[in-house]
Formats: C-alpha cells, sequence, structure tokens
C-alpha cells in the first residue's frame, strides 16, 4: 500500500531546479509539508512560487557540515530526506583537477553524508531516505569515472544505512539522461539536437523528464515494504 504524503514533512535537497523541483511540486500537491534547500537565493524564491502550497526554503550549501547541522536544527521532524543535489564534471580522468573532484565530492557525497547525520535524529520511524545516483556508476563512458565513482558510492551508502537505520528505508533513485536544467549551458538548437541524439540511442527512443523521475521517488517514498534498493529509471540505458 502507498502511504500518503498528506501532511508529513519532506525534505528535498536540491529542490530548486529540475527533478527536485518537480517532487516538490508533486509532494506539495499531495498535501506534504515541502522544505526545498538550495544555494542560490533567486533560485529558492523562484522554486516557492512555483511549488505553492506549504513550502519552506532554507539557504544552506550541503557540503558544508555546519549548514547541513543549522538546517537540521530548524527542521523539527522528518517523514521524508530526499537528495537530489549535485555539481558534476564530466571529463578525461586524465584532465581532471582536484578542485573539480572536490567540488562533486561536496555537492553529491559529503552533502548526503551531513544531512543523512544530522537529520537521522529527527527522523520518525516511518521515515525513507531518498538518494540520487545515475547511470554513469552502472554503464561506463568516457569522460564518466569521478561521477560513476560518486554515484557508486551513494549506491553502496544507501545499502548499508538500510539495515544500521531500519526501520526508516533508505533506497536510491538511479537516472539515464533526463531533460532537465543541467543541460542548460547549451544553446537551445544544440541541446534539442543533443536530447534527440541520446534518446534515439535509448530502447525507450527518448530521454527522460524531471517528472518521470520525480514520481520515481514519490514511488520509494511511499512504498512502505521497499528498503536497500536502486531504482533504474533510464530509458533503458543498462539493457
Amino acid at each position: 500500500m502507498v502511504n500518503s504524503l498528506r501532511r508529513k514533512t519532506v525534505v528535498i535537497a536540491g529542490g530548486s531546479s529540475g527533478m527536485g523541483l518537480a517532487l516538490a511540486r508533486k509532494a506539495a500537491t499531495e498535501g506534504a509539508h515541502v522544505h526545498i534547500l538550495g544555494r542560490s537565493v533567486e533560485k529558492l524564491i523562484a522554486a516557492k512560487a512555483i511549488v505553492g502550497g506549504d513550502v519552506h526554503t532554507h539557504i544552506a550549501d550541503i557540503g558544508v557540515e555546519n549548514d547541513a547541522q543549522r538546517v537540521a536544527a530548524e527542521i523539527p521532524h522528518v517523514d521524508h530526506l530526499v537528495i537530489t543535489a549535485a555539481e558534476l564534471v564530466f571529463k578525461p580522468f586524465e584532465e581532471m583537477t582536484d578542485a573539480e573532484i572536490s567540488t562533486m565530492l561536496s555537492a553529491k557525497f559529503w552533502g548526503a553524508v551531513y544531512l543523512v547525520r544530522h537529520l537521522t535524529p529527527r527522523l520518525t520511524r516511518d521515515a525513507s531516505i531518498t538518494f540520487f545516483s545515475g547511470s554513469a556508476a552502472y554503464k561506463a563512458s568516457v569522460g564518466g569515472s569521478i561521477v560513476a565513482a560518486l554515484n557508486g558510492a551513494l549506491d553502496g551508502l544507501s545499502r548499508t544505512l538500510a539495515l544500521e537505520l531500519a526501520p526508516v528505508r533508505v533506497n536510491v533513485v538511479s537516472p539515464g539522461v533526463v531533460d532537465s536544467p543541467v543541460w542548460d549551458f547549451l544553446p537551445p538548437a544544440a541541446r534539442e539536437g543533443a536530447m534527440a541524439s541520446i534518446g534515439a540511442g535509448l530502447p525507450r527512443g527518448r530521454v527522460g523528464t524531471v517528472d518521470e523521475l520525480a514520481d520515481a521517488a514519490l514511488f520509494l517514498m511511499g512504498n512502505g515494504f521497499t528498503t536497500g534498493t536502486v531504482l533504474h529509471v533510464d530509458g533503458g540505458t543498462n539493457a
């Protein structure tokens, strides 16, 4: 049976854009008390207007432990914690700098560690934690070495936490390529071409949408018998 989000407290790190924003909107529509964590004041203001409903925003860099600890102190209890935050760099391993690796670690890995560390005491007995990893961990590609390592780390972390934090449920959503703001660096025509080219190589014939990934997170949040699981929502990337 899928549990209702009505009056549940949902915390979304990275909820000011992309998949996190889509999830925040859907959770608010279902009657949840939504807390969005992000680094940009402007994005948080815009997200609050888009989401509507009972939504609270928190300015924080979750890769800084003091920020994660401060935010945790501002939220009395948590029913669902979702971490979509990421800052990724794709380039050949030999060209990757320590600074770029550190930035990725901060947003994708340390942010997850710090939030879980400081929010665990506030998790309800039936709470869930959902990480977002990615298909790079399961299908090698040139330029994706560090991204793959980080995504794989979240996989291993989630399986162990599912045991250590039980009965709290811990799961992972692993997206494939998704048409999201992460591609905004490309001019519109180039972006459209890239999405079409990548999608044509998938069994599904297209790339994913942020709403489809948000729906995957909603499933993991609501299904009370799912824990220690990686849910691949990738259009058949690994087929």
